[in-house]
């Protein structure tokens, strides 16, 4: 099957390298490849330079726009100008099999592509752009656009899917006959090594330095602590973070991003992932430290409930809760922990193996 890939509006394959997600995203085309015989042309927001990320192979070939179009300075008119894409792509390429879309911006592209083509377009939404607008308190102007793209591409598209049941029971009050399918994110096995050869005095955490995170909660709440706690991730808050970590005499090591194949070894040293994020779609960071036999210990949100029974594959607090004392039950208790990272790994590998998620795809684009 080959499929035609659009990319979130204004990203390009740099935009994935610099976020790190580059490699797991790769390790995706190629396994349905592999799997399925999926051929994936990638549309993406880039130039020329695109072509130094990845090398074209049998599963993937490039296509950025910007090397038939010009890119504007001015994303105004990088908008205007995306409404004229899909009639010249009609004339470029040979026509695919289906259409998939990432992400819910930039979806009016595909989306004029569909009726050109005469093909099915898929949807895949990591999370609900509308929704976090809303938590996020973006203007109110931002806001109504993003509904307003959301019931456009519900309208529109064949397959419309969501990450996480939080963000499918929302929509499911949208007025829409369009069904609104459940493809959660995948996993790999990351587990590696023995639970109780991991740190026994550092705490992992993985996300942007921004507020969604609410880091400030998680460095109050280990005040004076022994512990340490490690931070991948970049953002505009580290100068503040990192003022408040010594106003609080809390040891936190601020380490950078780093992609997925470097990532994913620093989960195996690990004993407790911790998560302070105010609102998620479904949690990639989260099932990430999981599958590598990590014991989550997260903010109880609707979607970490989605993942995790507390007390049984995990820890969900609230933000009044004794976060330190939580911890250091935790690790105080080694047979308990064991039992409880041997029930965090297996319930991620029983529900979201890359081999599941792949599978409930090819049946969602099989029943179209």
């Amino acid at each position: 099957m080959r499929i035609l890939y659009f990319f979130t509006f204004d990203y390009s394959l740099h935009t994935l390298k610099n976020s790190g997600s580059l490699d797991r995203e790769i390790q995706y085309f190629e396994y349905m490849n592999k799997k399925y015989n999926h051929e994936f042309l990638l549309v993406t927001y880039g130039d020329d330079s695109d072509f130094e990320v990845i090398k074209e192979s049998e599963a993937i070939k490039l296509l950025p726009i910007y090397t038939i179009f010009k890119k504007y300075n001015n994303k105004l008119l990088r908008y205007a100008s995306s409404f004229f894409y899909a009639s010249k792509l009609k004339k470029l390429i040979e026509t695919p099999d289906l259409i998939k879309q990432n992400q819910l911006m930039g979806c009016w592209v595909p989306i004029v592509y569909k009726f050109l083509s005469k093909k099915k377009l898929f949807i895949r939404t990591g999370y609900d752009m509308y929704t976090f607008s809303k938590k996020d308190s973006k203007p109110i102007l931002i806001q109504f656009l993003y509904f307003i793209l959301t019931k456009f591409a519900l309208a529109n598209a064949d397959i419309y899917t969501v990450s996480s049941i939080d963000d499918q029971n929302f929509l499911n009050t949208f007025k829409t006959t369009r069904q609104i399918e459940l493809l959660p994110n995948w996993v790999e096995n990351l587990r590696k090594n023995n639970f109780k050869d991991r740190y026994g005095n550092k705490l992992l955490a993985v996300g942007r330095l921004e507020s969604q995170k609410n880091y400030p909660l998680l460095i109050k709440s280990f005040e004076n602590s022994s512990l340490e706690i490690d931070i991948y991730g970049d953002g505009s808050l580290k100068k503040e973070l990192t003022d408040l970590s010594k106003k609080y005499n809390v040891k936190i090591n601020f380490l950078g991003k780093l992609n997925y194949n470097e990532l994913k070894k620093e989960f195996q040293k690990y004993k407790i992932f911790i998560s302070t994020s105010l609102f998620e779609g479904n949690p990639k960071s989260t099932m990430e430290a999981m599958s590598a036999g990590c014991i989550p210990v997260v903010l109880n949100i609707p979607n970490n409930r989605e993942l995790i029974t507390n007390e049984f594959n995990g820890y969900l607090f609230e933000p009044t809760d004794n976060l330190q004392q939580l911890v250091s039950k935790v690790l105080a208790n080694i047979d308990k922990s064991v039992e409880v990272s041997e029930k965090s790994f297996e319930s991620i590998q029983d529900n979201y193996d890359i081999a599941k998620i792949g599978a409930k795809e090819i049946g969602l684009i099989n029943n179209l």
